[in-house]
């Protein structure tokens, strides 16, 4: 553990956790998973500087917006110096997120073809519904055939 020149500069963990919407219990997770160190401890109590609680606030970004596994967000934040996964988990984020958003495109294509052509009946049997619902399915042929 570091310790900084002026403990004014240092925040307790209960403030770090109303600060960023946290448990002290989650921050104190984060360090048993390695991902946060507290700068300092005094009287049993855990401390933070401004670098940690951005990095906690980095932590919470990637879980929120980019759907990551903490040991995804660990690999990440260790650089690439400190890992040979680090690219791969990287490239990998990055081909999950592509996938996520070309799904979220269509739902929303497809909310909005409801919308504009189905607002006066519940879209079941609508040819361009069915099409996005069996379009890839590989049960198709067999219940087609029924």
């Amino acid at each position: 553990m570091t310790e900084l020149a002026d403990p004014h500069d240092l925040i307790p963990i209960n403030v770090v956790a109303r600060r960023l919407g946290l448990r002290a219990s989650a921050i104190r997770y984060y360090e048993e998973r390695g991902l946060l160190e507290p700068t300092s401890r005094h009287s049993g109590r855990r401390w933070y500087g401004e670098a940690e609680v951005r990095r906690l606030a980095i932590i919470l970004y990637w879980q929120r917006s980019g759907l990551m596994s903490l040991e995804e967000i660990g690999e990440i934040l260790a650089g690439p110096l400190a890992t040979r996964q680090w690219q791969h988990v990287i490239e990998g984020r990055i081909e999950t997120l592509r996938l996520q958003a070309e799904q979220m495109e269509a739902a929303r294509a497809f909310l909005e073809h409801i919308l504009i052509h189905h607002h006066d009946s519940p879209p079941d049997g609508c040819v361009h519904y069915e099409a996005l619902l069996w379009e890839g399915h590989p049960t198709r042929g067999a219940a087609s055939t029924k």
